[in-house]
């Protein structure tokens, strides 16, 4: 094996565990649009350009070049809207689910023109389709923010460079059903900084305990939406999302920490379905994190330095 893909931050030897890729119907646009975060590996012992690509049966696929890998590197990379595919009906998803595959083909090359093709590496994805509105699940928890409250949600600071503090309160600035959602922003104090923001990184969480059913299916479906005072690549990057269990297991992270470039979409929302079936019958505790990271000193007062909407969560089971 010359060159490699993987879909976790699982380092070599250890082998990259199998990845599937959830999404719910309901009220999910049509087509829909898919991002990944991939990690690609040149094991080479010469530099190359890599790409990727897809392919899957009603897909779409953007194909991606990578640019220069030097030899024994690697690089991630999030690919935003790389795949399209029109969304199922509900008529296609029997007892509310539906399953596919989807082969990503990484391929490396010796020139910049992407000609002379060297290697090619493989890898089948599952597919899961879900409608969280089919009578076949159970709506164990629904968290719209729609009675004026944050229905149990907490927040925390996590990482930070200096001073800085935390809100959490329903919003009508950004919603998915009116009339609330629920904003929980990390301001930076430049109290005592002469109004700047301090280069670093910062980070907060945003979390809930559950009990969840005695069920083998189980979903958490997350709608949410981030965004920061600066810009990408100019003042503040939004770095990456993470989810975890417990404040232990990650469930699923999007985007990675690369110093200032924001590493997933910004100011739109964003769905994730996380399957949470091996917490079944037990109290558990759900954890959003955002990563954020200033490049350079940042004029203004009480910037906020990343920020986070949800809303409409669910809990489903069957």
């Amino acid at each position: 094996m010359t060159i490699e893909l993987r879909l976790t931050d699982v380092d070599p030897p250890t082998a990259d565990p199998p990845r599937t890729i959830y999404h719910d119907i309901s009220s999910l646009p049509d087509p829909v649009i898919q991002g990944i975060t991939i990690r690609y590996f040149n094991y080479d012992d010469v530099s190359l350009y890599f790409k990727i690509t897809g392919s899957g049966t009603g897909y779409t696929f953007t194909p991606a070049t990578l640019g220069l890998l030097a030899s024994a590197a690697n690089a991630y990379k999030n690919l935003d809207n790389f795949a399209s595919r029109a969304r199922p009906t509900v008529a296609q998803l029997p007892n509310g689910e539906m399953g596919e595959t989807i082969i990503l083909t990484l391929t490396a090359y010796t020139d910049s023109g992407y000609t002379n093709l060297k290697w090619t590496f493989n890898r089948t994805v599952q597919v899961i389709w879900i409608n969280s509105a089919d009578a076949a699940f159970t709506i164990d928890e629904l968290d719209n923010f729609d009675d004026g409250t944050v229905q149990g949600w907490a927040n925390s600071i996590i990482k930070t460079v200096d001073d800085g503090y935390l809100t959490l309160a329903v919003a009508t600035d950004y919603v998915l059903s009116a009339q609330y959602s629920l904003k929980s922003v990390f301001m930076y104090d430049t109290t005592g900084h002469a109004g700047y923001i301090i280069i670093g990184e910062y980070a907060q969480a945003l979390y809930k305990t559950f009990t969840l059913p005695n069920r083998t299916n189980i979903y958490a479906v997350f709608d949410i939406r981030v965004t920061s005072s600066g810009t990408s690549g100019n003042k503040i990057g939004i770095e990456y999302l993470q989810f975890k269990a417990n404040d232990i297991a990650t469930l699923i992270k999007l985007g990675f920490l690369n110093s200032y470039t924001d590493q997933i979409p910004r100011n739109r929302w964003i769905r994730v379905v996380i399957p949470l079936g091996s917490y079944k019958n037990a109290s558990t505790e759900l954890r959003i994190i955002l990563d954020a990271y200033s490049n350079t000193y940042y004029a203004g007062a009480n910037v906020a330095v990343c920020t986070i909407w949800i809303d409409d969560f669910k809990i489903i089971s069957k």
